[in-house]
């Protein structure tokens, strides 16, 4: 239990580093960067890069049924709309996808998880006015 609290902590706080960086447009650090990704190794069970190449669907199959399932796919979510920040602009498809993808995630989330967000639903908003 106090390992599965600190867990559920651990990925509010990454969580909430990322979407602060989303919402002010900042870069992250390519040492946070490897922070993240060493610690989305850990929880996800996969690189954050690997993001690249996997669906909003995929992650849900995986994570949604699992202990703190509704965490780690909110950690993915704000994962990969943080890459669709960093991809270059000559991969407009991929840049797209990613948000997609990363919004598709957020909207499952507030509808089936047990905990309402109202940051989360702010960003949701946001990232659909801004598309």
């Amino acid at each position: 239990m106090i390992k599965q609290d600190y867990l559920i902590r651990m990925i509010q706080q990454i969580v909430s580093m990322i979407v602060e960086a989303l919402l002010h447009k900042k870069k992250i650090r390519q040492k946070e960067w490897e922070d993240y990704d060493h610690l989305t190794r850990q929880i996800l069970g996969t690189d954050t890069r690997d993001l690249l190449n996997t669906s909003a669907d995929e992650l849900i199959a995986r994570h949604a049924d699992t202990p703190d399932g509704m965490e780690k796919l909110e950690l993915a979510a704000v994962n990969m709309l943080k890459l669709a920040e960093e991809v270059d602009e000559d991969n407009p498809l991929l840049k797209s996808r990613l948000r997609q993808e990363g919004i598709q995630l957020l909207k499952y989330i507030q509808q089936h998880s047990d905990n309402y967000s109202l940051q989360r639903e702010f960003l949701i908003g946001l990232l659909e006015t801004n598309h």
